[in-house]
């Protein structure tokens, strides 16, 4: 039984889909055929200019081995950044950091979506050390400090990250980029 409902439904779902074609008009082929190998048309418009590209055997083709990149070119999709901050405002308070990517800067400060938050941490004595993965789409970070006494505001500073840098961005020794806030 099961196999005779297999021989009827196989040829019924063909002709279903042979059905499905494009309304009785003719399809565009022309169009496709020409890039390959004729003049290229605008579709539908045989008196247009036509420019006749070069033939597909004229086209080199390396292959990627033999591609040849700078020594200082990196394929990282990512960089770490080392993190370095010391804020004698902090110090004796019991405060955090949060450090996002994705904010605007208005007149009136930081609109911050807070998701964006890759790190978060506590700060020992106005102190923070820590390392983020930033992927390359960003060009700049911003950090907030928050401080446990409702009295206190909290402090906001952005970092360029990019290529560029800024005085608040350096280089440790092993050339990965610092974020410093002091």
């Amino acid at each position: 039984m099961r196999k005779t409902l297999r021989m009827i439904a196989l040829p019924l779902s063909l002709a279903a889909l042979a059905g499905c074609g494009a309304g009785g008009e003719e399809p565009n082929t022309g169009a496709a055929m020409s890039a390959i190998g004729g003049a290229i048309t605008a579709p539908g418009n045989s008196n247009s200019s036509a420019t006749t590209p070069a033939p597909l055997s004229a086209i080199e083709v390396e292959d990627t081995k033999s591609l040849v990149v700078a020594d200082d070119f990196a394929f990282d999709t990512a960089q770490t950044i080392n993190i370095d901050f010391d804020l004698e405002s902090a110090r004796g308070s019991e405060a955090s950091v949060s450090i996002c990517t994705r904010y605007n800067q208005d007149a009136s400060g930081y609109d911050i979506n807070y998701d964006s938050c890759t790190v978060r941490g506590d700060m020992s004595d106005g102190i923070f050390t820590h390392a983020m993965d930033v992927t390359n789409e960003y060009e700049s970070v911003v950090a907030v400090v928050w401080f446990q006494d409702a009295a206190m505001q909290p402090v906001y500073r952005e970092f360029s990250i990019g290529n560029s840098g800024s005085d608040r961005t350096t280089r440790s020794a092993d050339g990965k980029k610092v974020i410093v806030w002091r």
